[in-house]
């Protein structure tokens, strides 16, 4: 199966992008939706986290109240990093069975919608990577406005991971989603139209 590393930072587009494939077939893995499926549904993890950092991490209704252990772990490293240490071990687990479940289906093509790809060092475990870039003054506005955080809690997040100009020296592919979403398309179809003649086709097998 040929696997594309999808990337990018906050309010960079990258949603935008994973929906783009999923528009045209192409299977996605969100890492961060196992992540809130951990969050919202595994007893084990939302028990770690409550032992780990508090009852005030867990709503009434027993899942994980993600603004309060985000807090908690964006203005401490050393907190992120323990919760990294939870979750991640969860989700590899969650990755590969989802990779063999498509690979049986016959699927040659798969997503996986991943925002710490290069963080992490994961490279090694896909065929390719994309990175979705825009400028920072771009991240700071649209996380702004999806996400109505204010400028210290969009700061404390774009430097939680690494900037984009650095992941542009690693991605294979970038695409700049800093204009409108018309340009955007018109690279992504570019790369399609590539990928198709490098024959990773939906309909065929690949090693």
């Amino acid at each position: 199966m040929w696997l594309i590393g999808l990337t990018g930072g906050i309010g960079s587009g990258k949603s935008s992008v994973a929906r783009w494939f999923r528009e045209r077939g192409v299977p996605v893995l969100d890492a961060d939706a196992s992540v809130r499926k951990l969050l919202n549904e595994d007893a084990e993890t939302i028990a770690l986290i409550r032992g780990e950092f508090g009852l005030e991490t867990i709503t009434p209704d027993g899942t994980v109240n993600r603004p309060v252990l985000g807090q908690i772990i964006f203005a401490d490293e050393s907190k992120l990093l323990r919760l990294e240490g939870i979750i991640h071990p969860r989700i590899e687990k969650l990755r590969l069975e989802e990779l063999e479940r498509l690979e049986k289906a016959g699927e040659a093509v798969c997503v996986w919608d991943i925002p710490l790809l290069f963080e992490k060092g994961l490279q090694a475990l896909v065929q390719e990577t994309m990175l979705v870039w825009v400028p920072l003054e771009t991240q700071i506005a649209r996380a702004s406005t999806r996400d109505g955080l204010d400028a210290e809690a969009i700061m404390a997040r774009v430097q939680a991971q690494m900037p984009l100009a650095e992941k542009v020296q690693l991605a294979d592919v970038v695409i700049d989603n800093s204009r409108s979403w018309a340009e955007t398309e018109k690279q992504l179809e570019k790369y399609w139209a590539g990928l198709l003649k490098r024959n990773v086709r939906h309909d065929l097998a690949i090693d």
